[in-house]
């Protein structure tokens, strides 16, 4: 986040391959053929499902960012915004004063830069700008741009059980490699980086942060 210059729209760069990873995990027992056909039927059903889901939608933004939108806009509802030039604005907050440009779409927070996305101090000063908020905010959040992400379906496929077909001519068949199974269980979980940090339970009655949760917990009441 420090050293990225470019939008992050929100997203760490590993979340897409651990939330796959987690996606595909019953299936990695399964022989190579079988987990690419899984992969194709759990991919064609989530596209339809989420093309479904984007058809209900109505509003200009999708409803996780519309609600955001409406929480950065209660959050500085109460700020003071001074005007610099005609697209630079400063808006007096709290704790510290950002400075906000409507035309290079910059916010010295950092925020608006960083996830596409205006941050509470453009809002604002969009707001007193009389300009519409989803005219600052990225295509890519937008519900039109979510349905033609899911436009284009998975073609259906003959299943892998069924025998090759004689064509008239040699058919090689790919046969697996020779590999030695090693002992004990299959490992399904990837390996952590050394970097990553496991998140820390919190029990909900006692409030303790060492490992157990309500269901557990021995503390008094």
């Amino acid at each position: 986040m420090a050293y990225f210059n470019g939008e992050r729209f929100g997203e760490m760069t590993n979340n897409l391959a651990e939330s796959f990873n987690n996606w595909v995990l019953p299936l990695k027992s399964l022989p190579i053929l079988d987990i690419n056909d899984g992969i194709r039927v759990k991919s064609m059903v989530s596209i339809v499902s989420r093309k479904e889901d984007g058809q209900e939608w109505f509003s200009e933004l999708c409803p996780m960012i519309e609600k955001k939108l409406n929480e950065n806009l209660e959050v500085g509802r109460h700020w003071r915004v001074s005007r610099s030039d005609t697209y630079v604005y400063e808006v007096h907050c709290q704790k510290y004063n950002s400075m906000v440009n409507l035309k290079t779409r910059f916010c010295s927070c950092g925020e608006w830069q960083l996830y596409g996305f205006p941050c509470s101090q453009a809002l604002i000063v969009i707001q007193h700008h009389g300009s519409s908020h989803y005219s600052y905010v990225n295509e890519l959040y937008k519900v039109e741009k979510y349905r033609e992400t899911y436009s284009f379906p998975i073609n259906l496929l003959p299943s892998i059980s069924k025998p090759v077909r004689d064509f008239g001519r040699d058919v090689v068949i790919l046969q697996p490699p020779l590999t030695r199974i090693p002992p004990g269980r299959p490992r399904k979980k990837r390996f952590r980086k050394r970097s990553e940090k496991t998140r820390v339970i919190k029990c909900g009655r006692c409030e303790k942060c060492d490992g157990h949760n309500r269901k557990s917990c021995t503390a008094p009441i």
